[in-house]
């Protein structure tokens, strides 16, 4: 178990790192950069006292950043936050005598603040993370956990039943192809598929079936969960909470509003749960270099994503429970009525568990797939392709997605 001693030494060694990266947010106004500069290069900085100028900092900065399109905020205001972060987590760990609950709690909520909001400074992508893993060794004497597991909240006797009005037809399941049979029917075929046998060495498999693991690991970790029927309605909003009241409030005792921490980098934030899976070999048939996202969406029964389709290639992952899916392939999109707004084009306004044919009467023209998908499955859904998911339990599944 490390100590304050250990967890301080640790983090100050990225110091140096950082005070190379000033260099990032040389479009930061004066005033502001040089409070950051100061207390970086002064060994005997931060302190009280220059912490609030900081804090002031990271409050102005996050002002900023929400004005106007997320995607048009500038890099450097960003590389600030997550700088000033880690400077503000210095001054909080100076500021403590020794490792407590709360303690722990308000440096991993800098931290994450900080992941949430900022982005990665390239002389230390992972700065945050890092500093993040630094304090993972003391989460287990401050996180108490309710002794209930997902195999006593499953619903275990799910059918699938196809009596959706529609001339639907139960996508196939094949173990295992090899590479050159997926690329072929599948990836230039553009067909969807249901992959078996594909993901049975993932330790994921058996550690995420007890939910008390992600307690254990990073309850006080805080993340952004969806709340709402989904992101449709306009009551569906945002906000920030802790993976253990997330769990809590969500997963052990259903809410009245519906929580769900969908289409989520977890595993960026928290490195320590990728150890838990591996990207799939079939990931490899890409036109691009960039980087696989790999998303995280976690839920109680009941949580949905509307129909909708994504750009990207998507290997589904299915780790915990079991989610009905419904797809249509890019042909069908005039008998779906997507949305006309421009933010909700890729949606589409059917519910195909129960459509309204009086008001979207080429629906039942429609031809489509179904599955139910379970642990150690995965789902091929090529680019461009409808589908519409369903937690028929606690759910917790990985997407890849891909170019």
């Amino acid at each position: 178990m490390s100590t304050l001693k250990d967890i301080c030494e640790k983090i100050e060694k990225y110091r140096s790192k950082v005070v190379s990266s000033l260099s990032e947010i040389s479009d930061l106004d004066l005033a502001c950069k040089t409070v950051i500069e100061q207390n970086l290069k002064d060994p005997k900085l931060p302190n009280p006292l220059s912490a609030v100028k900081i804090q002031a900092i990271i409050d102005y900065m996050y002002e900023q950043v929400n004005i106007g399109n997320w995607k048009e905020v500038r890099l450097f205001l960003r590389k600030t936050i997550t700088i000033t972060s880690y400077v503000r987590l210095l001054a909080h760990l100076k500021c403590i005598d020794t490792l407590s609950n709360d303690s722990i709690k308000e440096a991993l909520r800098i931290i994450d603040f900080g992941i949430l909001f900022g982005c990665p400074v390239d002389a230390e992508p992972k700065l945050l993370q890092a500093c993040a893993t630094s304090l993972h060794s003391a989460l287990t004497i401050v996180c108490e956990t309710s002794g209930v597991s997902t195999r006593s909240i499953f619903n275990n006797d799910i059918d699938l039943k196809n009596n959706y009005l529609i001339n639907l037809t139960i996508l196939d399941v094949i173990s295992c192809p090899t590479m050159e049979s997926f690329f072929r029917e599948h990836i230039l075929a553009e067909k969807p598929v249901v992959l078996d046998n594909c993901i049975s060495h993932w330790p994921a498999l058996t550690k995420w079936q007890d939910q008390n693991y992600f307690i254990k690991l990073a309850g006080l970790r805080t993340v952004s969960v969806e709340l709402g029927k989904d992101y449709t309605d306009s009551k569906w909003t945002q906000k920030l909470m802790t993976i253990e009241d997330f769990i809590k409030n969500h997963i052990f005792v259903p809410s009245s509003t519906t929580g769900y921490l969908a289409q989520y980098q977890l595993f960026d934030q928290i490195p320590e749960l990728k150890n838990d899976i591996t990207e799939p070999e079939y990931c490899c048939f890409s036109d691009s270099d960039d980087c696989i996202d790999i998303m995280a969406w976690y839920g109680p029964k009941g949580t949905v994503s509307p129909l909708h389709h994504d750009p990207k290639k998507n290997l589904l992952a299915q780790v915990v429970g079991e989610k009905q899916i419904f797809l249509f392939s890019p042909q069908e999109t005039e008998r779906l009525y997507p949305h006309k707004h421009e933010l909700l084009i890729n949606t589409a306004r059917v519910d195909p568990r129960k459509p309204d044919l009086e008001k979207h009467p080429k629906y039942k023209e429609a031809k489509g797939y179904i599955c139910v998908l379970k642990p150690g499955q995965m789902l091929y859904i090529p680019p461009k392709w409808w589908h519409f998911v369903e937690s028929l339990s606690v759910s917790f599944s990985v997407s890849f997605w891909w170019e």
